[in-house]
């Protein structure tokens, strides 16, 4: 794949030469029920996409509490497969850091798939100094642990209503620009918020919006009187 305005396609975690990758990337993982949200081939070369699958996802995706979600919910995982009860009622969370590295991969991801059309993008991403810390943190598990905030919005199998039609919500996202000039991810899976601050590992700057904002979460907009 090239990209416009450049010769050849750099991977956006290892910077390498990603050209010849074919893997489609899934920004939220697949076995999350995510079959749309994508990247193309070439934007996460095919090492980076098989070390966050088999490095990051899967543990994440193997602790108690995902495991029992998506048995629950009965979303598929790649091979078409239910995942089993957890035995024994264990329910165990992600570990803080691998979670974190997955909330960081999905970060780098959203932000890329805004603007990966634009013919400067690799200098907003790839060459991008305040994103370097981040991507070191996700791609080789380098640094401090980066914290992130999380809460819990709605039930898991909350029903929603749009135009007369009922459904559920197992994820979304959207990217926060506060005021004072810093970046978040927001994602929400299965009715819990995560938010980071992809610029460093400090949430004053979301926390500040919550407070101005009567604490409703950023993918909503405030409810009119």
């Amino acid at each position: 794949m090239r990209s416009s305005g450049d010769e050849v396609t750099r991977c956006i975690f290892c910077k390498s030469c990603s050209s010849g990758s074919s893997s489609v990337e899934h920004i939220i993982p697949e076995s999350l029920g995510n079959t749309d949200h994508t990247l193309p081939a070439g934007l996460v070369c095919d090492q980076c996409n098989n070390y966050f699958s088999v490095k990051i996802e899967k543990p994440v995706l193997d602790s108690g509490m995902l495991r029992l979600l998506r048995a629950d919910r009965q979303i598929m995982n790649k091979r078409g497969r239910v995942p089993n009860y957890p035995e024994s009622g264990d329910r165990d969370l992600p570990k803080h850091r691998l979670m974190s590295r997955l909330l960081g991969k999905i970060a780098l991801e959203v932000l890329v798939s805004r603007i990966y059309h634009v013919d400067s993008w690799k200098d907003d991403v790839i060459d991008k100094e305040a994103l370097e810390a981040l991507r070191e943190y996700v791609r080789y598990d380098k640094g401090e642990n980066w914290p992130f905030h999380y809460r819990t919005l709605y039930p898991t199998n909350a029903i929603f209503t749009e135009n007369d039609e009922h459904f559920e919500v197992l994820h979304e996202y959207d990217l926060l620009y506060t005021r004072g000039k810093e970046f978040y991810i927001v994602v929400i899976l299965f009715g819990v918020e995560f938010a980071m601050n992809m610029g460093g590992r400090c949430l004053d700057g979301f926390y500040a919006w919550l407070e101005a904002h009567a604490y409703r979460s950023p993918l909503y907009p405030p409810v009119s009187e």
